[in-house]
């Protein structure tokens, strides 16, 4: 499977050998002539998509190239299609199967009418096919594509090695930390050797910074050497430029690595050296250069400059090191330089320049790189309307204009040393807009319906598109959007908008991605993906006269009112709509939906829908997603029995399932299931579902009363089996305190959770549950309990994967011990609970960052406190970062200050207190409960079983 994935490279080349062959196998190809086309129609097609790589990794073709390029593999796309639709044809007959001689004969008949249009089908094919190599063999393509060079441009690092310092701006503070962190305090002069990494995007400045560092340090050195490595380095260049320039003095030097380490080795065997490793690109490389970095005891530094994540952190390790992540400029020093470019000083700048000027400003989102291109650029034009024009056209920009050539060799260099699956992941994001959060889920689901990521080496899909994910992230293509709720879990992700661009720009020259909106209008004839972001009278012509029969992909933001009727959509896989929620509901008619026989991906989210009566024909759809949206009154019960390749399943509450839910044999992920509106045998059923990996439930939503007792009964035992399977994640909502889950069903719904990895209980329990104890790869856990008591602390103390603890307790003892060697994972710690003495003890929470602690005191009234007691032992929490209280009393307790104080007495005999981030907020209520915010002056107002 790994030769099926499809790629904005070569297209659909490799997915249509694969089928190809595959028609190689069936029944009808018993006929020599055909079998012989579709063999020769293989040989051809796999010659022509080895070409396609092969240019894929050059920057530059010849005019004649590029247009056959482009032409195989629009063919190639036309081709899957023709197939498609052959095979879609094909099946609707079988199936059909009837006794009686009228039957057979219809069958016979239909089948020889079916393998007449194959053979003509195959003959078109074979004509384009000839016609393609053909003009190969004419313009002589394979001699051009064996001739050609991609272009070796001068290293565009130079200029920050020779950058006046005097130019730089917003360089200082970094200069500083990082000769901090190096030298420590005082500049020791001996101990062991210490690599830093500083790692971030192209062209946030990392070299400049290294070769500052690099200045001001040199000279406390014996020897020195500042050297780049860039992607494709000459292994025995990098030792001899290292060699020559700490002061090695041998003339004949040989090529051998090996030879030239052990020289280098006892050339710095006593001196204490200082070395930068600039621009470096894998890990192989390292380990090859930090080979020749010997340990002598004489304080020695090593800084290296990366974009990739995982090569700075292996650049670290196992010496004392530290990874620097290079942060872009803050709003004051990104304006700052770019005036300085213009206009010298930012006084300087017209008023009447002013605002595009921040506009530009924010699609450079700090790159220092971006903002002095940029203003290079703008300084040539001091007119407002030729820089709005360069605003609105910076993608173009970017590809023509001499001026930012260095900024767009910068981007390049990540782009091109990206494999082929990772470039088509990452030219995906073109269909979403600038500074649009991108949902990773939503994203990793579409990489997979498109056919962009495939099964491989043991990996399933979801896997291999999460490693994708991650692994654009670790290169700095893609940036992690962090919530403080997230607890450093990656939801979504941004992409720069430089880098947008540039993304954009390819997918133009592809024609892999189509962009309607203000700013692009496609003028390619055939059009495969179409995102559409922008809708009036116009914008409803040209999607009107577009043609939308080879349409594969349709996404729109947000959702158009001008979409073209589905019918015309023949061929499509993807299909992404979601209207505003702060807009009234659009309606949709999906009724229709079973025509689309291709269809993976359906998202329709915040409409009102109307679905057919039954999804007969979806036979490959894997997403279904209309959460948020409603469906017609006479559609609450809805037929999804047919759906077999479902892997992802998104309903709004109050959907009931036919029964039937045990034939979604592949589903993966099930969101809300309403326990209120679904039947005995669904819930029965939902135990069946042993793929099952994500189950999310509504209980008590729909059914008046509450849930009967046999219902619970058969949902604990369906959990339970589910937890026996595969479950990692199961999310439970209970809307209204009175329908609640009994103690029975809690105790039984999960007695061995095997692979349970998050547990979220949004609803209040008795007490913290036996069976979590046994949940040896929890890391992720949120529990409301009614009472909580040590042991229960205790029991959750032990989980040895547990990293993310959300704990909410209405009543707790006193005194809350965390005692030593417990929670040995944890990074993230919320506990909210009444007015209690918490105590650390040496060693607990050894890898704690995050501390957040929410006291209520109003039902306790005026406590008695002695001093001291009220918290205790966080100097022992080794590894905090931030530490984030809130406390709660009545207006009528006198000890709110005393309270405050106790926590920051304990806080300051933190032996890094210094460095930690601490946010205190004290409230007070009077008897209307209303809260007042002693540090920060403001009201709010909440009820009495509110919590802040």
């Amino acid at each position: 499977m790994a030769g099926m994935a499809v790629s904005a490279a070569t297209g659909v080349l490799s997915s249509l050998l694969s089928k190809l062959s595959e028609l190689l196998t069936e029944q009808y190809m018993q006929r020599k002539g055909v079998r012989r086309d579709i063999e020769f129609l293989c040989r051809e097609l796999t010659d022509m998509n080895a070409a396609l790589e092969k240019l894929s990794g050059m920057e530059k073709l010849d005019v004649q190239t590029k247009v056959w390029r482009d032409k195989v593999r629009e063919m190639a796309y036309d081709i899957e299609d023709c197939i498609d639709i052959f095979m879609h044809k094909l099946g609707l007959g079988q199936g059909d199967d009837k006794d009686g001689l009228f039957h057979k004969i219809v069958g016979k008949v239909r089948e020889l009418r079916m393998h007449y249009q194959l053979a003509n089908m195959i003959q078109d094919i074979k004509t384009r096919v000839e016609e393609q190599s053909k003009i190969r063999d004419r313009y002589r393509i394979d001699e051009s594509i064996s001739t050609s060079r991609v272009v070796v441009e001068v290293d565009p690092r130079l200029p920050a090695l020779f950058e006046d310092a005097k130019r730089l701006v917003g360089i200082d503070g970094p200069r500083e930390e990082i000769s901090k962190l190096l030298m420590g305090e005082g500049g020791s002069h001996s101990g062991q050797l210490k690599v830093l990494s500083i790692v971030g995007f192209g062209g946030l400045g990392k070299t400049t910074l290294a070769n500052q560092v690099y200045s001001k340090l040199k000279n406390e050195f014996e020897c020195t050497a500042f050297v780049s490595v860039s992607r494709t380095p000459h292994m025995p260049k990098i030792f001899k430029d290292i060699l020559s320039r700490v002061g090695y003095r041998g003339t004949e030097m040989e090529n051998d690595v090996q030879k030239l380490i052990e020289i280098l080795r006892a050339t710095l065997k006593n001196k204490r050296y200082f070395v930068i490793i600039d621009d470096l690109w894998s890990i192989k490389d390292w380990r090859s250069i930090g080979c020749a970095f010997v340990e002598n005891n004489n304080g020695s530094r090593v800084i290296t400059t990366t974009r990739i994540q995982d090569v700075g952190a292996a650049c670290c390790f196992p010496s004392q090191g530290h990874v620097y992540q290079m942060q872009p400029l803050n709003k004051i020093h990104s304006r700052r330089l770019f005036f300085k470019r213009l206009f010298d000083i930012e006084d300087n700048c017209p008023e009447q320049f002013r605002e595009i000027s921040d506009d530009m400003l924010s699609k450079c989102k700090g790159v220092p790189l971006a903002i002095t291109s940029i203003s290079s650029l703008l300084a040539n034009h001091m007119h407002v309307e030729i820089w709005e024009k360069i605003h609105n056209s910076l993608g173009s920009e970017l590809g023509t204009n001499p001026t930012l050539e260095w900024l767009r060799h910068v981007l390049s260099l990540s782009y091109n040393d990206l494999s082929h699956e990772h470039k088509t992941c990452l030219l995906y994001l073109g269909t979403y807009p600038e500074d649009f959060e991108i949902p990773k889920e939503d994203l990793l689901r579409k990489w997979i319906a498109e056919g962009f990521v495939m099964e491989k080496h043991g990996l399933d899909l979801e896997e291999a598109a999460e490693n994708c994910f991650n692994e654009l992230i670790n290169r700095s293509m893609i940036q992690p959007c962090f919530d403080e709720d997230d607890f450093g879990n990656v939801w979504k992700c941004q992409v720069h908008d430089l880098m947008l661009e540039l993304i954009v720009s390819k997918c133009k020259d592809e024609n892999f991605i189509a962009i309607i909106d203000k700013f692009h209008i496609n003028g390619a004839s055939q059009v495969r993906r179409i995102s559409h972001r922008f809708h009036d009278r116009d914008m409803a012509l040209t999607v009107e006269s577009m043609s939308a029969s080879q349409v594969r992909s349709y996404i729109s933001f947000p959702a158009a009112k001008c979409m073209p009727p589905l019918l015309r959509f023949g061929l499509l896989r993807v299909l992404g709509m979601e209207h505003s929620f702060s807009m009234e509901p659009m309606c949709i008619d999906l009724s229709a939906i079973n025509h689309l026989f291709l269809l993976r991906y359906l998202r329709v989210r915040n409409f009102r829908v109307e679905l057919p009566k039954k999804f007969g024909k979806l036979k490959h759809l894997m997403t279904l997603d209309m959460s948020q949206s409603r469906f017609y009154l006479d559609q609450q019960l809805s037929d999804f029995s047919s759906l077999t390749s479902l892997r992802y399943l998104s309903l709004p509450g109050r959907v009931a399932f036919k029964n039937g839910l045990s034939k979604l044999c592949n589903l993966r992920d099930l969101s809300f299931f309403d326990i209120g509106t679904n039947s005995i045998e669904c819930i029965r059923d939902l135990g069946e579902l042993t793929n099952l990996r994500n189950l999310s439930v509504i209980y008590g939503y729909s059914r008046p009363g509450g849930v009967e007792n046999n219902h619970e009964t058969i949902l604990a035992a369906s959990i339970d089996k589910l937890g026996n399977s595969n479950l990692r994640y199961l999310e439970f909502v209970v809307w209204s305190g009175d329908s609640a889950p009994s103690a029975e069903f809690w105790s039984s719904c999960l007695a061995c959770p095997r692979h349970l990895q998050r547990l979220q209980l949004f609803c209040s329990i008795p007490k913290v549950l036996d069976w979590i104890a046994h949940a040896d790869r929890l890391a992720d856990l949120y529990l409301e309990v009614q009472e909580l008591r040590s042991d229960d602390i205790q029991s959750l103390a032990q989980l040895p994967c547990l990293i993310h603890l959300r704990l909410i307790a209405i009543t707790t003892e006193k005194n809350i011990i965390i005692h030593r060697n417990t929670f040995p994972s944890l990074k993230h710690f919320r506990f909210s609970c009444d007015l209690s003495c918490l105590e650390f003890e040496p060693a607990a929470m050894p890898l704690l960052l995050r501390l957040y602690i929410h006291l209520d005191g109003r039902g306790r009234g005026a406590i008695q406190l002695q001093e001291g007691s009220l918290v205790s032992g966080i100097e022992h929490l080794a590894s905090l970062e931030k530490i984030s209280l809130r406390l709660v009393i009545h207006a009528k307790c006198d000890q709110g200050s005393k309270i405050e104080s106790a926590w920051r007495d304990a806080i300051s005999r933190h032996p890094k207190s210094q460095a930690i981030k601490i946010c205190l907020d004290c409230y007070e209520c009077d008897e209307n409960w209303s809260v007042v915010c002693r540090d920060r002056n403001t009201v709010a107002w909440i009820s009495g079983e509110d919590s802040i």
